[in-house]
């Protein structure tokens, strides 16, 4: 039976090259079925890493361990086979780097990178049959991109198609976002389409995420700030302040340069683990500027007491 089996195997391994100039016209219907099959096997499981094997990303659920050893060999085959001919082009990202290199002037002295979503985050969608898709902006958006944009390299990424461009146009007519990451750079594992930081061609210990949905992040979790998605019903009076509260910590993170941005956002969820991450931040601004602990860093790169008026919080306030 074993070695029925490997012959089937490698029967259909031949039908698989011999399918590939082709391959085109089946990609769809073939990459939907071989990812649903494996959201469903591996639903609990842990996030897959992007260097992961390509039978992980079949088979993330394990059942061919379960085999015997001439049957498992012959399964994993096929299911290399079939990630490597059919879903690669829908799970992994379109290219090796999402960002373009910077200058070589520049390195050493970039910006920190910001990855924000659209939508949700920056935007709440809405379709109707009668008017089909409407989009509202969040409250604070606007200072949120002006206050952030001068300290940060912003990046707009997103799961939804590249179709979303022209509602970006109008959300950022000042182009202060400056690139634009839709699905095709995204990593598809155990179901969701996920964000992998690695990819970004940028210094990791200098990015931070903000985004709705944790699973975006999961490759790197303590990089990545979850908020609540906006839903304009629970907000009548467009009171909402969850991209505003977080500004004043950010602006500190990127005038202070701290080496490694998920370890502060780390510090300060540990040190205020019951409260939202907005809050906290707050509190721990307040904490820094008691403790006369908001200093300037001077272009020449060392820290030293700021004249009076001249704090990290006393300038934050002022840009308000």
């Amino acid at each position: 039976d074993a070695l029925a089996v490997a012959h089937n195997a490698s029967r259909m391994l031949l039908r698989l090259s011999a399918m590939r100039a082709s391959r085109r016209a089946v990609l769809v219907g073939s990459g939907v079925l071989a990812a649903s099959a494996s959201a469903a096997v591996c639903a609990t499981c842990e996030p897959a890493k992007a260097a992961d094997s390509a039978l992980s990303r079949v088979d993330s659920g394990g059942a061919s361990s379960y085999l015997p050893g001439p049957v498992k060999a012959a399964y994993d085959t096929v299911c290399n086979a079939v990630y490597d001919n059919v879903i690669k082009d829908f799970a992994e990202p379109s290219r090796d780097k999402l960002l373009p290199d910077l200058p070589p002037q520049v390195v050493g002295k970039e910006k920190p990178t910001l990855v924000v979503s659209l939508d949700g985050c920056l935007i709440q969608s809405s379709w109707t049959r009668q008017h089909g898709w409407r989009y509202l902006k969040r409250p604070g958006v606007d200072q949120f991109l002006a206050s952030l944009a001068p300290l940060y390299e912003l990046v707009l990424w997103t799961d939804t198609m590249n179709a979303g461009d022209p509602v970006v146009d109008k959300l950022d007519p000042r182009r202060l976002i400056r690139h634009r990451l839709y699905r095709d750079t995204t990593t598809f594992a155990q179901g969701f389409h996920r964000k992998d930081l690695d990819a970004l061609n940028r210094d990791l210990g200098k990015v931070l995420i903000i985004d709705v949905d944790k699973q975006s992040f999961a490759f790197h979790p303590k990089h990545g700030i979850e908020v609540a998605a906006y839903k304009s019903e629970d907000d009548p009076d467009k009171k909402d302040r969850a991209l505003t509260a977080l500004v004043p910590f950010l602006q500190y993170l990127a005038i202070t340069r701290p080496p490694d941005l998920a370890a502060e956002m780390e510090d300060v969820r540990k040190q205020f683990p019951d409260v939202p991450l907005a809050e906290a931040c707050e509190l721990k601004l307040a904490e820094l500027r008691a403790a006369g602990k908001l200093q300037l860093r001077h272009r020449g790169g060392s820290l030293a007491s700021a004249p009076k008026g001249g704090t990290v919080w006393e300038r934050l306030r002022q840009r308000g």
